[in-house]
């Protein structure tokens, strides 16, 4: 599977790498910007000073450096890119990892609860505040607050704007009190009784635990989806003269995570932030089709819009398959077959759910010949030939593409609730605008009329091409 090519610096990228200096710096900017692989070259240029100045002083300890990724997918990537970027060297040693393989490489191998299993504990308890169908919200809500307090904080719940979790549905004084005074406790006795933790607690953990080894270079990349006490976690073991990198959009946020940097005691000054402006990925055309579906959010201090008029390339109009799943993936194929070249071009398949949902995506595959790997949850990037990959749109994160297709987007892997502000909607838009932004080329985006999932409602109609499969 092909990587990003390498690049020359850009003036927006040169100005980052010329800040040498030791600290917090954040790097923001919208999908295409250039973010993964401006850390990658700050990662670089971190790493030769590191070396010289070691050299200099005639230094015996080693250069320590940490790259934490999002997901294992985003780590097989950079891993392949970091490597191909640093120097063999005995003096450097680098990690590169997930936050939760790291943090348990400093606490040991405890079992963790999976999402559905932290829900199953919580929803009984949810069950007497709360209707049936907001419960996933609240399950949410749970781990949001777990996520941005620290445990002698939590009452500080109370009163604090909710940013990062949308208008709807509302969560007033009174609930949070209910929340901070009979879910938790109740969760973690069921925690406790079972001998599990979740996966906050294993970022607290990881707090804890004394440092065996002090890291010189951090880079956090997709770091609008890690929770404070990730951050705070990391915080406890970086050297004194520590440069750490954190790479972010906050629009696109997947994950109910939210902070504010003071609240980690991280300075955000303008000195210290760099926001790139350039879309360096994206055709206007992807950019004007992606822009609709992010509009009206609140995009936080972290956080960048599409912008068509930042991008330099033109291209067609991305393409909108009405039909059967099966029609859709023919359309959509067939259109690849015709104006790509797939021995050089890569092509991502993508969808919000994995397993099954893939099962029609790698019959039709096969039947046409066409070679393909699978990406999600893959901590090792393929190097096989095949440039077709299957993928969740969560594994997609930070990934980019020639062409990406999204078929079956429907209302049954799309669900949200009814609210003007909903935030499983606004996730969901979010997710959609991330996933159509991993593309440098073309996008094809289907649905089954009757079925479809309401952020096809959202889209501009002037912004692609509609083909009605079934008459075709």
């Amino acid at each position: 599977m092909r990587l990003l090519p390498s690049v020359t610096p850009t003036p927006e990228q040169l100005k980052v790498l010329a800040d040498v200096k030791p600290g917090f710096r954040i790097i923001r900017g919208a999908a295409g910007s250039g973010k993964t692989t401006t850390a990658l070259l700050r990662l670089q240029s971190q790493v030769a000073v590191r070396l010289n100045r070691r050299r200099r002083h005639r230094d015996d300890a080693p250069v320590r450096v940490l790259v934490l990724t999002f997901n294992r997918t985003l780590e097989g990537y950079i891993a392949e890119l970091a490597r191909r970027s640093t120097p063999d060297d005995d003096a450097l040693e680098l990690e590169i990892c997930t936050f939760a393989r790291w943090a348990r490489s400093l606490v040991g191998g405890l079992s963790v609860l999976g999402r559905e299993q932290a829900a199953a504990m919580l929803r009984p308890h949810l069950a007497a505040m709360v209707p049936a169908g907001r419960r996933d919200f609240f399950v949410d809500e749970v781990g949001y607050v777990l996520g941005r307090f620290a445990p002698g904080s939590l009452s500080d719940y109370l009163d604090v704007i909710r940013e990062g979790r949308g208008k709807a549905p509302r969560v007033g004084r009174r609930l949070r009190q209910r929340l901070l005074d009979d879910v938790l406790p109740a969760y973690e006795a069921a925690k406790t009784e079972r001998g599990r933790i979740d996966w906050n607690d294993l970022a607290l953990l990881a707090a804890d635990a004394e440092p065996d080894r002090l890291y010189d270079i951090v880079i956090v990349d997709e770091a609008q989806d890690f929770s404070a006490n990730q951050v705070r976690a990391v915080k406890r073991h970086l050297h004194d003269q520590h440069t750490t990198t954190f790479v972010l959009d906050a629009v696109q946020r997947i994950y109910p995570q939210f902070f504010r940097w003071s609240e980690v005691d991280i300075p955000a000054r303008p000195e210290n932030i760099h926001t790139l402006r350039e879309n360096y990925r994206n055709t206007v055309a992807i950019a004007a089709f992606a822009r609709p579906l992010v509009e009206g959010i609140d995009v936080e201090d972290d956080g960048t819009l599409p912008d068509f008029a930042a991008c330099h390339r033109r291209g067609e109009k991305p393409l909108v398959v009405a039909g059967r799943y099966s029609e859709q993936l023919r359309v959509m194929l067939d259109q690849l077959e015709r104006t790509a070249n797939l021995d050089s071009e890569s092509v991502a398949i993508l969808q919000p759910r994995g397993g099954g949902w893939f099962d029609e995506a790698r019959r039709v595959l096969r039947r046409r010949g066409i070679g393909f790997c699978e990406l999600t949850r893959e901590n090792e990037w393929p190097s096989g030939p095949e440039n077709v990959a299957l993928c969740t749109i969560h594994s997609a994160k930070g990934l980019e593409f020639d062409h990406v297709l999204l078929p079956g987007l429907s209302r049954q892997v799309t669900p949200h609730g009814p609210d003007e502000g909903d935030a499983e909607l606004e996730r969901l838009q979010r997710m959609l605008a991330m996933a159509v932004g991993r593309a440098r080329e073309s996008v094809m985006l289907g649905y089954k009329p009757g079925e479809e999932s309401s952020l096809i409602g959202l889209l501009d109609r002037a912004t692609y091409e509609l083909i009605e499969a079934g008459k075709s």
